[in-house]
């Protein structure tokens, strides 16, 4: 699974891209096969000015065309990246039930069972 990690406004240590990245594969790992992209865009909300205010956006496309959006954030880019990587992980695994129900259920439709 690649994950694509980007910065707006905010330097990225190695260690940061790293710790994103271990945990976004933590989070999705088992659904790679149903997974085409994720990219993580971290950014500081104040700009150039600096601040604590900073944000993560993480997009995940699926197979199928399904694209699932999570956005957090606070000061610190360690917290951030660990509560999204959780709640990405809980909003995909819901989808893909989502589409297993719908797909069993379209089957069994065309099965003539209901």
């Amino acid at each position: 699974m690649n994950i694509e990690i980007r910065g707006r406004n905010v330097p990225l240590t190695d260690e940061l891209k790293a710790h994103a990245d271990q945990r976004l594969h933590l989070a999705l790992s088992r659904f790679s096969n149903r997974i085409r992209s994720v990219k993580v865009v971290f950014e500081d909300v104040n700009g150039p000015k600096g601040g604590p205010d900073k944000k993560c956006l993480v997009t995940v496309k699926l197979d199928g065309g399904d694209e699932l959006r999570v956005e957090d954030g606070n000061g610190d880019l360690r917290f951030i990246i660990d509560s999204v990587a959780e709640r990405v992980g809980r909003l995909v695994a819901r989808e893909i039930e989502r589409q297993r129900e719908a797909h069993s259920s379209k089957a069994a439709r065309f099965n003539g069972k209901r």
